[in-house]
C-alpha cells in the first residue's frame, strides 16, 4: 500500500472510531523533495460519511528533523542537545534547560557530531536540515513552486 492510500485508510479508520489521528505522513518524492500528506473524511449533509480529503504540501523542516535525527541513531539525550544546538543556543544554555553542564554538553555534542559525521555546530545543522531541502535548492527552476507528487 503506498504512503497516500495508507493515509486515506487511516482517516476513514479514524472517522470510523477504529484508530486515533491524526491521518498525516511524510513522504519523500522521486525529486528528493520531502512531502507532507493530510487526510480528513468529509461528511456528507445528513452525516454519512463523505470522499476523504487530501492535502499534500512541501513538508517544513520541522516536520522532517526527526526522520532525518533517528538516521543518525541518535540517542534521545543526543536528539534533545542537537535541536538545542538547531535552535540555536549555546552549551550553556543547552546544559540549563536540560540539567546538565556546559561540559556534559560538549562531551554529548562530540558523540553526535562523530555519528553525523561533522565537525561542528554549523555542518551539524547544514547536515540535518540541507538533506531536507537540498534537492529543491539544487533542481532546474528551484525558483518555482511546483511539486509533483509520484504515488
Amino acid at each position: 500500500m503506498s504512503p497516500i492510500a495508507a493515509v486515506a485508510a487511516r482517516a476513514v479508520a479514524v472517522r470510523e472510531g477504529r484508530d486515533r489521528g491524526p491521518a498525516a505522513v511524510r513522504v519523500r518524492a522521486a525529486s528528493g523533495r520531502w512531502l507532507a500528506a493530510h487526510a480528513s473524511c468529509l461528511t456528507t449533509r445528513n452525516g454519512a460519511t463523505g470522499p476523504v480529503a487530501l492535502t499534500i504540501q512541501p513538508a517544513r523542516s520541522s516536520q522532517i528533523a526527526p526522520i532525518i535525527v533517528d538516521a543518525y541513531g541518535l540517542t534521545p539525550r543526543e536528539q534533545e542537545i542537537t535541536r538545542g544546538v538547531a535552535r540555536g543556543l549555546s552549551n550553556p544554555e543547552i546544559g540549563a534547560e536540560l540539567c546538565l553542564s556546559a561540559y556534559t554538553v560538549r562531551d554529548h555534542l562530540k558523540t553526535v557530531f562523530a555519528k553525523v559525521g561533522v565537525a561542528g555546530r554549523g555542518e551539524l545543522v547544514a547536515a540535518l536540515f540541507a538533506e531536507a531541502h537540498a534537492p529543491a535548492m539544487y533542481a532546474p527552476g528551484a525558483a518555482a513552486e511546483h511539486v509533483e507528487v509520484d504515488t
